[in-house]
């Protein structure tokens, strides 16, 4: 006879794996978690389901390519041009359990130039100093993540900050392109964004974004609704 120890506190452990992206290359680190533990005494024994998000990438970096601005003339609407769309990211549920991704971007460090460090002056329009701010010139660039369930980025689906459901032993593709606006509202327009291109071509050659997914259980086992 023996006596089976029941199982306490349950613990939701979060995986996050941090991916750092650069214009002009990027590295991802990726790690396997157990969801939960459990112990057994006695002769009495179960299996733990497994928790493992995988990530496959070229670690020797990722290239968007040259972009520069668009060639149009200001006519009171704003003009972008937007870099190729790149895959970033395979992930992949590994584990036995459905997962739950969410992706992030955000700025990374400053932009980079041939020179070393960027010196921003006073502002478009300054007689004093007429280079563009840090403000102006990091305004100009933005990035936009896609997914979808095959490595077809052209008919990704946008990423919004939604939940992306992952079920067990799926796979989505996560790609990234990048917009350079010159015309901003409320900022610089015509051709003062011109003069802000200008500069942004004759100074910055990298800019850096940092790129993060993060993976929760989204099933349990054994399935109650079975």
């Amino acid at each position: 006879r023996f006596e089976m120890t029941k199982r306490k506190n349950v613990v939701s452990k979060m995986l996050l794996l941090v991916v750092i992206l650069t214009l002009i290359s990027c590295c991802f680190l990726g790690s396997t978690f157990a969801r939960y533990v459990s112990n057994g005494s006695g002769k009495a024994s179960m299996s733990v389901a497994k928790w493992s998000i995988s990530d496959g990438i070229n670690e020797a970096g990722v290239e968007f390519g040259d972009l520069s601005p668009s060639m149009d003339e200001y006519t009171s609407k704003a003009r972008t041009n937007t870099s190729d769309r790149v895959l970033i990211a395979t992930i992949k549920n590994d584990g036995d359990v459905d997962a739950l991704v969410t992706l992030s971007a955000e700025e990374g460090d400053p932009f980079l130039s041939g020179d070393g460090e960027l010196t921003y002056g006073n502002g478009i329009g300054d007689p004093d100093d007429p280079n563009p701010s840090q403000m102006q010139a990091e305004e100009v660039f933005s990035i936009a993540l896609y997914y979808s369930a095959n490595n077809t980025p052209g008919t990704a689906t946008l990423y919004n900050g939604n939940e992306i459901e992952v079920a067990v032993g799926a796979t989505i593709f996560v790609f990234a392109d990048v917009t350079w606006t010159s015309d901003i509202s409320g900022s610089l327009t015509g051709a003062a964004a011109d003069a802000r291109d200008t500069w942004l071509g004759e100074n910055v050659t990298t800019v850096n974004y940092v790129v993060s997914y993060t993976a929760v259980q989204n099933s349990e086992l054994p399935d109650a609704n079975a």
